[in-house]
Formats: C-alpha cells, structure tokens, sequence
C-alpha cells in the first residue's frame, strides 16, 4: 500500500490554525484541534461566507481522498498518517465534526 501525502489548502488551513486550542499539531497531530462548533462558527463570521464555501469544498476533495483505501494518507500540516484502519475512522471522524461546524 502506497502513502499518498495531501496538502490542506487555505481557507481550509486557516480554519483548521484557528482551531489549534488544545495543544500543537506538531506535538499531538489532530488531538491538538477543537471541533467545538461554536469555535468553527467564530472562524466562519470572522471570514465570511465565500472563505467557509471554498473551505467545504476543500474538506469534500480531502474526505475524498481519506476515504479511499487503496492507499495510506499521510498529512504533514496535521502531524498525521493513516498507518491503519483505526486511524483512517479516526481522522475521517475528525473531518466530519469538522464539516458539522463548518455546515
């Protein structure tokens, strides 16, 4: 199985900086991120509506990717990599509270 590396674009990167309250990626990877929808609907006012749509078509793309099992995902930005299908629910978990806030 190959890994595939995926780069998390901005708006979408931007939201998901806003959302680095727990800890650091750099340190605990998407442990560090809320998801708390009322922290996701404070960046979506502060950016506006055209930044939110283009950062939901992004999470589409990148769900899309996640989702397909004929390779790993590895992301640098999220300190993540989908070594199992553990992991792969986990991180796809994550990304769907992420598209609930941005929703």
């Amino acid at each position: 199985m190959t890994d595939v590396s995926v780069e998390i674009p901005s708006p979408l990167s931007e939201c998901i900086l806003f959302c680095e309250v727990e800890c650091v990626r750099a340190c605990c990877g998407i442990d560090a991120l809320s998801t708390d929808s009322a922290l996701i609907e404070a960046w979506c006012r502060q950016v506006g509506s055209v930044a939110v749509i283009e950062a939901r078509l992004q999470l589409a793309e990148l769900i899309e990717v996640v989702e397909d099992r004929s390779h790993r995902v590895t992301s640098t930005f999220l300190n993540y990599r989908t070594h199992d299908d553990a992991a792969r629910r986990e991180l796809l978990d994550f990304l769907a509270a992420l598209e609930a806030g941005l929703s």
